[in-house]
């Protein structure tokens, strides 16, 4: 008789599983390579990397770690994070990674509303966290990540090392999971000042990998360098897609453009995935013969991803011209569809940026959706319009997530009618392809990352000389929107540029400090008394014309 634990071994969708197949396909391959602040410290095989995430999978399960239980993580990129990922999905637990860049409250209100057991924190970010111990009860165990290996272990804190060391089994663990389980608990910024936890399922990033060889065309050839914080959902589709394909993944710990240069020289990359802001800042040095130095460097690329927001026609023509040999591709994605969505492939790329720029006023073309997902665009009484039309991006799909953590009514207006609503506006053409038109709700992409305007303006408001304040994303050279606060003081104060920097550095994370801040009489306001933003942004719009790239 097989009892239910044999049977969930044998049929079930696991993404730690995917792991332990590719040993058995690449045992000796090297997997991941990890570069510390310039030095190459880590060449892991598929068998090695296994071994230690088995090593960490049954030290989480001796410490008490069951199904289910919230596992967090503050971290820059390290071996230890990838070791974090593949061993809770082994155990089924919840991973939830935040962004290394919080601070203080940002950190505690994201902890208190997960409530995870356990914390693992990087060695330079301890003293952060230190001090926020008393306001976290959930958590019963702290871990360092000791990357530099100079930082003394706090007291009654564990070393991240030795819970992957050969003091625990590398056999590996079982346990029932399914494929409805919750794999990542993940925070998005939304135009609301707590960010919403986006449960992305096992069953969801299993469709997800599905398209990766077929719309990303990963092979088992490549080399990828993974730049992208594993704390993002896109950073963490690239390592478990990369991996599950065969690849080879090279990491390192923060993105220096001279050694993202030197690892794709030295690692001889095949695939890179950046925002476009990288892409056209490697067109602004100022080096003699661009051509042959680019040429020489990106020899090995013959893929490039542009993510986050539109690259200029302008640019793409020159990288193209630079880089004949490399396949180009525009992905748009959401963490809600873990983080599928859609993909200008290379041939169609200089047509559709054509067609965008002379029939929808410059609108990015974003390609036709992923192989495992279906969408549509809607109308504010969520009816399909006809092609050409503006309105919301809906989608169908296994990768769509499980719902908002705690949000029932959020998860429910997002599911409307039976399809995930993007809250991005966009345009289908009569060929299928999607055009990104503007967010429905105000938040500012800043270089790769979105900043909520509502929780920048709540730290405004908090600032005792402030009467009124908004805060909007302004075109920028190098940050292709720049957050940019208006404020009003109260009566018979006086408030600096300078004051309200400073009070936002000392409250929020350093992407969502506005990068100007302008002091005005009165913000401007309909009738009924809703801030006009497009007329700031009508306004203001040649504010950073000066700026550099």
């Amino acid at each position: 008789m097989v009892d239910d634990l044999q049977m969930n071994l044998m049929r079930r969708f696991c993404v730690g599983d995917f792991l332990r197949r590719c040993v058995r396909r690449y045992p000796k391959k090297e997997a991941l390579v990890y570069s510390f602040k310039g030095k190459i410290t880590h060449r892991l095989t598929y068998e090695e990397i296994n071994k230690m995430v088995n090593r960490f999978a049954n030290a989480m399960l001796e410490m008490g770690v069951k199904k289910g239980d919230v596992v967090a993580a503050i971290s820059h990129n390290s071996v230890q994070y990838a070791i974090y990922l593949y061993g809770l999905a082994k155990v089924g637990a919840w991973i939830c990674p935040l962004n290394f860049a919080l601070r203080g409250k940002e950190i505690t209100d994201l902890i208190n509303h997960a409530q995870p057991k356990i914390l693992f924190v990087e060695d330079e970010l301890v003293e952060h966290v230190k001090g926020l111990v008393k306001d976290m009860p959930s958590v019963e165990t702290y871990s360092m990540i000791n990357l530099k290996k100079e930082v003394k272990l706090p007291e009654g804190w564990i070393d991240f090392d030795e819970l992957c060391s050969e003091k625990y089994p590398d056999t590996e663990p079982e346990i029932i999971i399914s494929g409805d389980d919750v794999l990542t608990l993940m925070y998005t910024s939304g135009t609301e000042a707590m960010p919403k936890g986006v449960l992305n399922t096992h069953n969801n990033w299993h469709s997800t990998f599905m398209s990766a060889p077929v719309d990303l065309h990963m092979t088992k050839d490549d080399t990828l360098i993974d730049s992208i914080p594993l704390y993002h959902v896109a950073g963490q589709y690239l390592l478990f897609a990369s991996l599950l394909s065969g690849a080879r993944v090279v990491m390192h710990h923060e993105p220096s453009p001279i050694e993202i240069l030197s690892l794709i020289q030295n690692e001889k990359i095949t695939a890179i995935v950046y925002p476009p802001t990288v892409y056209t800042n490697l067109l602004s040095l100022n080096i003699p013969n661009l051509k042959e130095f680019m040429g020489k460097a990106f020899a090995s690329v013959n893929k490039a991803i542009v993510f986050g927001s539109p690259i200029a026609e302008a640019s793409l023509k020159k990288l193209m011209d630079i880089l004949p040999n490399v396949y180009w591709m525009d992905y748009y994605g959401q963490s809600e569809l873990t983080p599928l969505g859609t993909t200008l492939q290379h041939p169609d790329f200089l047509r559709k940026l054509k067609e965008a720029r002379e029939k929808y006023g410059g609108a990015e073309p974003i390609g036709q959706p992923h192989h495992t997902v279906e969408m549509k665009i809607f109308d504010e009484d969520d009816n399909e319009v006809p092609p050409g039309t503006i309105g919301e991006m809906v989608a169908r799909s296994p990768s769509v997530m499980l719902g908002y953590y705690k949000e029932e009514k959020k998860t429910n207006d997002t599911f409307r009618g039976g399809w995930m609503h993007t809250g991005d506006l966009g345009i289908m053409d009569e060929e299928g392809y999607f055009y990104f038109v503007d967010r429905k709700k105000d938040i500012v992409k800043s270089g790769a990352e979105n900043v909520s305007t509502v929780e920048v303006e709540g730290v405004i408001f908090s600032h005792p000389k402030v009467a009124d304040a908004t805060v909007v994303g302004l075109p920028h050279a190098r940050w292709v929107e720049a957050v940019t606060a208006f404020v009003v003081p109260k009566q018979g104060q006086t408030v600096t540029e300078e004051e309200i920097i400073k009070y936002c550095k000392e409250n929020l994370a350093g992407y969502k400090v506005p990068k100007k801040v302008i002091i005005v009489n009165a913000i401007p306001k309909n009738p009924s008394g809703k801030i006009l933003k497009k007329v700031l942004r009508k306004d203001y719009q040649d504010i950073y014309k000066d700026a550099k790239a």
